[in-house]
C-alpha cells in the first residue's frame, strides 16, 4: 500500500520576508517624513515672508503718503519744517538684541486722515496742515507699558490735527517746542500703534546741492542717513530742514543751501520666531537678522518747496 505525502500549506511569511517588508516600510516612512518636513518648512517660510511683507507694506505706504504730502517753505524764514534724528536710548529692547537703528521723524504734512478722516464734517476744525511723528520702540502696545513680558518692536505714528499743529508752524526748534505735543506719554499709545515686529527703521534723505570749484559749478546729490551710531557708520545724528538752510549733526556746511529731492525708508521686519528668540535666547543680533528677518526699502519723491 502506497502512501502519498503532500507538503503542508504555508499560512504566513518567513522571518526574512517580514524583515524586508519592514525595511521597505521604514524607508517609505522616512521619505514621507522628509518630504513633509520640507513642505512644512516651505510653508512656514512663505507664511513668514507674506506676513512680513504685509507689515512692511502697511508701514512704508503710510510713511510714503505723509512724506509725499510734506509741507515746507524755503523762502528765507528761520522756521523748522522737518526734524529727523535717532530714537533716544531707553526703549530699544532686550540686552544684546536691541533695535539696530531707529530713526525719529517730526514733520508737517497734508494728511488725508486728519480729524479721523472726517474732513468737511462738524468734526473738522479747519486747516489742512497736520504734524506727524514716527517712532520705533520696544514696548507692549496693548497695555501701554514697558513690561518685557508682552513687549514687541513697535512702530508708532502720532498724527496731530491742524488746529493743534498750528502752534508748531512758526518755531525755530521743532523738536524742543513740540515736546509737549510729541512725547512718550502721547506718542506711544495704542491708538497710535502702526505695525509690530519692525526691528530697524532707517531714514535717508537725498539732498541736491551745488559745489563751486574755481569758475565751474557742479551739482551733486548727497545721501544723508540717520544712524544710531553715526560716528562708526558715517551717518548723521540729526537733520533739520529750515526755511533758510539745512542743518546737520555732525555739520556738513556744503549742504546748508541744498534742497531735498526725496527720501528712502528702509525697515527690517522680524518673524514671530525671531521675536521669541530676541526675547528668550542669547542669539547674536547678526544671526537674528540673518535667519529670522526680511528687509524692505522704498524710495519716495517729496514735494520741492
Amino acid at each position: 500500500m502506497k502512501h502519498t505525502f503532500y507538503p503542508k500549506n504555508r499560512d504566513g511569511f518567513t522571518l526574512v520576508e517580514l524583515l524586508v517588508a519592514m525595511m521597505i516600510t521604514i524607508v517609505l516612512l522616512g521619505v514621507l517624513v522628509y518630504l513633509t518636513a520640507i513642505s512644512m518648512d516651505t510653508y512656514r517660510d512663505s507664511r513668514n515672508e507674506v506676513r512680513a511683507s504685509r507689515q512692511a507694506k502697511e508701514a512704508l505706504e503710510t510713511i510714503s503718503k505723509d512724506l509725499e504730502s510734506m509741507v515746507s517753505r524755503r523762502d528765507g524764514n528761520t522756521y523748522e519744517w522737518l526734524y529727523a534724528g535717532v530714537e533716544p536710548r531707553g526703549l530699544e529692547g532686550p540686552d544684546g538684541r536691541e533695535i539696530t537703528n531707529a530713526s525719529q521723524l517730526i514733520f508737517f504734512t497734508g494728511a488725508t486722515d486728519r480729524y479721523n478722516g472726517k474732513i468737511g464734517t462738524a468734526d473738522d476744525k479747519g486747516g489742512d496742515v497736520s504734524a506727524v511723528t514716527y517712532r520705533l520702540v520696544y514696548r507692549d502696545q496693548i497695555g501701554n507699558t514697558d513690561s518685557d513680558e508682552f513687549a514687541v518692536f513697535s512702530l508708532y505714528r502720532h498724527l496731530v490735527n491742524p488746529d493743534e499743529a498750528f502752534d508748531l508752524l512758526a518755531v525755530d526748534d521743532l523738536k524742543t517746542t513740540s515736546s509737549n505735543v510729541f512725547n512718550d506719554t502721547k506718542d506711544l499709545t495704542a491708538e497710535n500703534f502702526l505695525v509690530e515686529n519692525i526691528y530697524e527703521f532707517t531714514f535717508t534723505i537725498l539732498v541736491e546741492y551745488t559745489e563751486t570749484s574755481g569758475s565751474s559749478t557742479v551739482t551733486r546729490i548727497e545721501r544723508v542717513s540717520l544712524m544710531q551710531d553715526a560716528a562708526a557708520s558715517g551717518g548723521f545724528q540729526e537733520f533739520r530742514l529750515k526755511g533758510n538752510a539745512i542743518e546737520l549733526t555732525p555739520a556738513m556746511a556744503e549742504l546748508a543751501n541744498g534742497r531735498i529731492l526725496g527720501a528712502e525708508v528702509s525697515i527690517t521686519v522680524l518673524t514671530d520666531r525671531g521675536i521669541t528668540l530676541a526675547k528668550r535666547s542669547g542669539l547674536p543680533v547678526e544671526e537674528l537678522i540673518k535667519k529670522h528677518s526680511y528687509h524692505f526699502t522704498k524710495s519716495i519723491i517729496t514735494p520741492r518747496p
